[in-house]
């Protein structure tokens, strides 16, 4: 009764709305998603009339979104998760198409597409960003976020003269966009992709090799980027283990370079690989030549390289889903390559 009474008080204050989402907004900035879901859904049926309602509702997404990305296991969904990011892109689906004309819908749209994503619904989330450049094209801050994000779902479902045409597109339209960076990066992978790999630059092999690209031939190649002191690298390294265990037997061949930036050596190195159970073939990078050559500036990295021998995805192991692996390893090398999709 106490608590109630607390609240009325509460909610009869001048400023009781501006109060509330400096609430929601801390527990959003406390990563705590699932409360922040809870007290922006609070806001939403407080002040039903408030000019913030849209980013309200928009926000409570977010917050179930946030709960799903923090109940994934090996960056993939589990039932939590799921259902979590079900609830959230009910929400912005739901926005997006009943106030398209409200300040929060071209965001609620794209949030659509970064839901479907985590789901491992790639080609959904194509058609999601899309959306957001056909229906709010005057949203100046989404439309460039949807293109870059569109073309990291082509680079993914390995559509590269498409994701590579978004690319430029961003760079032409908005030299100023708060994704330039990224998109400047992804521009530079792309100058490798269906290209035949560059021979590995091989100081010495840790353990395994010695392996030669060229004698790989038939196989899916995972060249893995990393080091015993990288801490993203070892928040990765569990999904790079079962990326291993789940699609090796399928010919998938993983190939581990490590570079020598804070004095490691085949020595101090190997023991760590017995330690964290990594068993694939691991060799040390000769003056960063390897890394260099497939334009690496951070790690972890991925690349990935098909059964011919050609660079065809690039990027941080995290992105990696299992459609690009599967539709790798189902390709038949001999088969002409289809006509580029338009």
């Amino acid at each position: 009764m106490l608590l109630l009474a607390l609240a009325a008080t509460f909610l009869q204050a001048p400023d009781a709305e501006a109060a509330a989402f400096d609430a929601a907004f801390a527990l959003k900035k406390q990563q705590k998603p699932a409360l922040a879901a809870a007290a922006f859904e609070d806001i939403a049926r407080k002040f039903p009339n408030s000019p913030r309602l849209g980013e309200a509702i928009v926000e409570s997404g977010v917050g179930w979104f946030g709960s799903g990305r923090d109940q994934q296991v090996l960056n993939r969904a589990t039932p939590g998760s799921t259902e979590a990011f079900a609830k959230a892109r009910r929400i912005f689906e739901d926005f997006a198409r009943d106030h398209a004309q409200d300040g929060s819908a071209g965001r609620a749209q794209y949030m659509v597409g970064s839901t479907d994503f985590f789901l491992g619904d790639l080609a959904g989330a194509e058609a999601d960003y899309d959306a957001v450049l056909v229906k709010f094209p005057r949203d100046a801050k989404y439309v460039p976020k949807a293109l870059e994000r569109r073309a990291a779902m082509r680079r993914h479902l390995l559509v590269t003269d498409m994701a590579m045409s978004d690319l430029e597109r961003y760079v032409k339209e908005f030299p100023a966009g708060e994704e330039l960076a990224s998109v400047k990066k992804y521009l530079e992978f792309g100058a490798m992709l269906e290209k035949p790999a560059p021979p590995l630059s091989v100081q010495a092999w840790i353990q395994g090799g010695p392996t030669d690209l060229g004698k790989l031939r038939g196989e899916v190649v995972g060249l893995y980027f990393f080091a015993t002191w990288c801490e993203k690298c070892e928040k990765q390294r569990p999904f790079v283990l079962d990326l291993e265990r789940r699609y090796a037997p399928a010919g998938l061949v993983l190939v581990g370079i490590v570079n020598d930036l804070q004095k490691q050596t085949v020595a101090n190195v190997a023991p760590w690989l017995v330690k964290n159970e990594i068993k694939f073939p691991v060799m040390m990078d000769a003056s960063q030549g390897t890394a260099s050559a497939h334009h690496v500036g951070t790690i972890p990295d991925f690349v990935l390289i098909d059964k011919a021998g050609k660079v065809r995805w690039h990027d941080n192991p995290a992105n990696l889903w299992d459609y690009t692996i599967e539709t790798l390893l189902a390709e038949d090398p001999a088969a002409p390559a289809p006509p580029p999709k338009k």
